[in-house]
């Protein structure tokens, strides 16, 4: 999931770690502006930037509409994509959750960051 403000960088030794999903939303409950997160619970994660990735990297987000999320990249990535990103896994490995207050969550919008 993507999002207009990141209260935590997940990479690096300093990033912010979660052991599972649920205890990355945890963490996006706590934070008083989160409302999404992001969270790698495999090896390495891959993104479209510079990092190498890795297991337990929580970043906590805000996005503008909690029910249409922002995102990024989900299920498997096309062909189109994967030639442009040769590294790339078939299927997004990072999991992403929103924090629902009262209104149904959709399925998301996709962000600007989508064709990258």
């Amino acid at each position: 999931l993507d999002g207009t403000a990141s209260f935590s960088w997940g990479y690096g030794p300093q990033g912010l770690k979660a052991q599972t999903a649920g205890e990355c939303c945890e963490k996006c409950r706590q934070h008083h502006k989160c409302n999404t997160f992001s969270w790698c619970g495999q090896p390495l994660c891959f993104a479209p930037d510079i990092w190498n990735h890795s297991f337990g990297e929580c970043w906590l987000k805000l996005s503008p509409d909690p029910t249409a999320p922002l995102v990024n990249m989900r299920g498997a990535y096309t062909a189109k994509y994967r030639k442009r990103h040769p590294t790339a896994p078939r299927r997004v490995e990072w999991t992403g959750g929103v924090l629902r207050w009262k209104n149904p969550v959709g399925n998301g919008t996709w962000s600007s960051r989508a064709g990258w």
